[in-house]
């Protein structure tokens, strides 16, 4: 049961995040638009969406800093009526006060980490697209990729409805050339690609070095399936070498390139910033408020206020830091985000515990 106490605590935490996150949410969004306006289609509704699609996309910084902020101001809030010293004085412990606050983060964090399991990662690259094409789909063009022993030219590629044009797929075999399929159009469907109108060459099969055929073999198939589980959105961001996955998307990536024995540093790091990186809210906010002092007679409250507020922003830029550190290579993402987060959780604990 939901005591009066934290319900009041919660009203004051929710209504601070909200404020925080559409203030700065905005801020970033309004600034965007004033640079890019003028770039933008002369379409109203294109302009709303493209806006609303910034938006989303500012959501995936300021949210963990927004939390830990709402929890700061609440806080500070208490402070300032003596409300906080109230409920201390009245036996109530740290942790039962803080408990509300916790909660209400973590179940904010974990419904972006879900989020994060959607299209809602590609806000970014929607709004990009509706400022260079006027709509929310891209089309990717010359994308030369490999898979195992086969290689995938593809003419043009549409991400959002899976559908790729002028394909040439060259199967080898001990770096000998076996076979070239090209179809004019694929999608993909069931894990794997449905290739329509295909034209099939095999060249003459060599005994020992011997050719046992005179000619090559043309056949033309009306449907073929092949490159399973060689995902459209996987195969374009490996192109580009971009981030634009899903959690489940990003843990497929990382299984597919490990298999192939390239190296999936990059995919596991934009896995680890989606499932992982997130926490770093709801761990900062634990350590922050049993930091925190009771009453406004012990300290002078606007310089403490600052402090706490510039120590929350330098640990979330150097995490942020670590995690673009991690996305470019320069350090393995297990360092770069699993660390800082597991250390976090370590100290975090440790305050807890410490206190009883």
């Amino acid at each position: 049961m939901i005591l009066l106490y934290q319900k009041f605590i919660s009203k004051i935490y929710i209504k601070n995040f909200f404020i925080i996150l559409f203030a700065v949410g905005g801020f970033f969004t309004s600034i965007d638009l004033l640079q890019n306006l003028k770039n933008l289609p002369d379409s109203a509704n294109l302009q709303i969406l493209y806006g609303v699609y910034k938006f989303f996309n500012s959501i995936s910084y300021v949210l963990p800093i927004s939390l830990v902020f709402a929890m700061l101001m609440t806080t500070f809030q208490l402070i300032r009526t003596n409300e906080l010293v109230s409920l201390y004085s009245l036996g109530i412990s740290k942790f039962n006060v803080l408990k509300p606050i916790l909660i209400i983060s973590l179940l904010i964090t974990l419904f972006y980490i879900l989020l994060n399991s959607t299209n809602f990662i590609n806000s970014d690259e929607y709004a990009k697209n509706i400022k260079r094409f006027g709509d929310t789909s891209r089309v990717s063009s010359n994308i030369f990729l490999k898979s195992f022993d086969t290689y995938i030219y593809i003419g043009e590629l549409n991400q959002i409805k899976q559908i790729a044009k002028n394909l040439k797929i060259f199967i080898t075999k001990d770096n000998d050339l076996e076979e070239i399929i090209e179809a004019k159009q694929g999608y993909f469907e069931d894990n794997h690609w449905v290739l329509e109108d295909v034209l099939r060459v095999k060249k003459p099969k060599l005994n020992n070095k011997i050719t046992t055929q005179k000619k090559l073999i043309f056949k033309k198939v009306k449907n073929l399936n092949i490159l399973h589980g060689f995902q459209p959105n996987i195969m374009d961001n490996l192109f580009k070498n971009r981030t634009f996955l899903t959690i489940q998307d990003s843990y497929k990536a990382v299984k597919f390139l490990k298999k192939q024995n390239l190296n999936a540093n990059k995919a596991k790091a934009n896995l680890y910033m989606m499932a992982i990186y997130p926490l770093f809210a709801p761990l900062l906010i634990v350590i922050l408020f049993y930091k925190m002092p009771i009453s406004s007679r012990l300290f002078n409250q606007g310089l403490v206020t600052f402090i706490f507020f510039f120590i929350s922003l330098i640990l979330w830029g150097v995490l942020f830091a670590m995690i673009r550190a991690s996305l470019n290579g320069a350090i393995l993402p297990e360092i770069g985000i699993i660390l800082p987060i597991f250390l976090l959780l370590c100290y975090a604990l440790y305050m807890h515990f410490k206190r009883f």
